[in-house]
Order: C-alpha cells, then structure tokens, then sequence
C-alpha cells in the first residue's frame, strides 16, 4: 500500500479539492480524506507537504524527434521528461523523418512508445510526405492507433483538399491540428513584423499569416463537424 500525506489535492473530473491524504494499492485508490491513518505495518507514506497531488497530466503536442532526429530527442528521453514533470500521456506530433503517413512508422512509434512507462500516443500526418497534395489512408491510419491527423510544421495551404481532410476526419471522430502560417505573406520567417522590424528592414511575420488561415479552418470546421485543434496561436484575432 502507498499512502501520499498532506498533499493539495486536485481532482478537475469531481471539481474535489483541498488538503487531502490519498490512501493506494497497486493501481487502485482505496480512500481520500483528511488525516488517514496508515492502515498496516509496511504501507509506504510519502509526506506531499507542499506538493500538489492531482491526476497525470496529458500533453497533446510533443515532438520526440524519434525517428529521424535522436540527436535532439527519442522517444525515451522525450517520456522520461515527460514523466519527470508529471504527464502521464503525450501525443506525439508526425513531423518526424520519415513523416508518420504510413502503417510501418505509425506502428514503430507506438511499439517504442510502450516500453516507456507512459503513454505515448502519435498524430498521423494529414498528408502524404507532409506535401499538402495527397491525403494520407487516414481511415487505416486511424485504425492502427493514430490520436488524431497533423503535418504539424508545415501550414496545409489548399482549402479543399483541408476540407476532405476534415470530412474524413469527422467521419472517424477524430482530430485535425493545424499548423497555421501563410508563407504568401511572410517575410523572413521567425520574426515579428512591426515598429522594429520596420525600423532594420528585416520583414517578418505579420498577424494576418496566422489570422487568415484561422478563419478558414474554423469556417471549415464548422460547416463539416470536425473537431481541430490550432497550434501556436500568437495574435488575439486568433483567439
């Protein structure tokens, strides 16, 4: 048994919260309430006095870099970080090399992503070699584990072929997220456009490169049912 003392606990599903001890065994929750008295010789107490106790965090947009770039993270390391801040699930983004748009790499990320004591879940690509051309098989993609469909990093630039992505999608009940940034309007990327960047004459981004694409997508969504998520939001026209 694991008896956590003197913790703030948070439980968002009940709205329950407060100084709260939580009494466990194995993966089970046996009681929670105030001042609980270690039931047996050899329950384990750990004093949270001053930590928050709630449930696992879940994180709906990680890059893991794994495969393709275990230089800057795997799917390991990425968890192990992860874990350390107390999330429980991830969702890990398909902008990976080779891109996640097929069965073979899908199936490798969620195979390695078993063995690491958390929840790895994984986008699938939205299109084909995250080209913004083809659609990827979204519905077997979805069938072999995919969370939701993504080219994260890459803005899908054809209205029409996001509103079949999004058919599909809301036919699966899944999500789309979108990467939104219209590089017709932009001007040395990575940078704000306004007072100082005029000043240098660098160019930069300005807020209708997000804001545009924004509008479509939620237009899109509206009309076909789908549920989508926008990363990276920046400016407040797209809030």
């Amino acid at each position: 048994m694991l008896l956590i003392k003197n913790g703030y606990m948070i439980d968002p599903k009940s709205g329950r919260e407060g100084k709260l001890d939580i009494l466990t065994a194995g993966d089970r929750i046996l009681r929670i309430g105030a001042g609980l008295e270690e039931p047996e010789e050899g329950c384990q107490v750990i004093d949270a006095e001053g930590l928050l106790a709630a449930p696992g965090l879940v994180d709906v947009h990680v890059h893991f870099r794994d495969p393709g770039f275990p230089q800057k993270e795997d799917i390991m390391t990425g968890a192990a970080a992860a874990a350390a801040g107390g999330f429980t699930t991830v969702v890990m983004m398909a902008n990976t090399r080779p891109p996640i748009d097929n069965g073979e790499t899908l199936g490798y990320v969620l195979e390695k992503g078993r063995g690491t004591g958390i929840h790895v879940l994984s986008c699938a690509n939205v299109t084909m070699g995250m080209q913004g051309k083809e659609l990827t098989p979204m519905e077997e993609l979805a069938q072999l584990g995919a969370a939701g469909f993504t080219d994260d990093g890459i803005p899908l630039l054809d209205g029409e072929l996001a509103r079949k992505a999004m058919e599909r999608a809301a036919a699966l009940d899944m999500p789309v997220s979108f990467h939104e940034e219209d590089p017709a309007l932009i001007d040395n990327n990575g940078i704000n456009r306004g007072k100082a960047s005029a000043y240098f004459g660098i160019g930069g981004s300005p807020r209708g490169a997000e804001i545009g694409l924004v509008e479509r997508d939620l237009e899109l969504a509206l009309e076909t049912g789908t549920h989508i998520n926008i990363q990276h939001i920046s400016t407040r026209e797209a809030v």
